[in-house]
């Protein structure tokens, strides 16, 4: 497992670390402000596992962050590496962004 940080205002995407499993990537990252603001759900609080923004199949959902300066939106999310395998997939990994508010 890898998180995977997407930026919305370049659509570039950086590794940033490995994880033995899902469960530890996302949790590794539970409170982390080094990328921006954290968001939290509707109701101002921490996004947990059971928040409903996540891609289809996911066990965790994506976490937000928000750039101070920039107001950049920025997801963080744990693949499975070998999923990011081109030579091995049929189709090229689709990620949909919302729009930035």
């Amino acid at each position: 497992w890898i998180a995977l940080l997407l930026y919305t205002k370049t659509l570039d995407a950086q590794i940033l670390q490995e994880f033995s499993s899902e469960k530890t990537c996302w949790e590794h990252y539970t409170g982390d402000q080094s990328f921006g603001k954290q968001l939290n759900d509707h109701q101002n609080k921490p996004i947990t596992k059971d928040y409903h923004f996540k891609k289809q199949g996911a066990e965790y959902p994506i976490r937000l962050f928000v750039v101070p300066e920039t107001k950049e939106l920025l997801w963080l999310t744990c693949e499975l590496q070998a999923s990011l395998d081109y030579s091995k997939r049929k189709y090229p990994l689709n990620i949909i962004l919302p729009t930035p508010a």
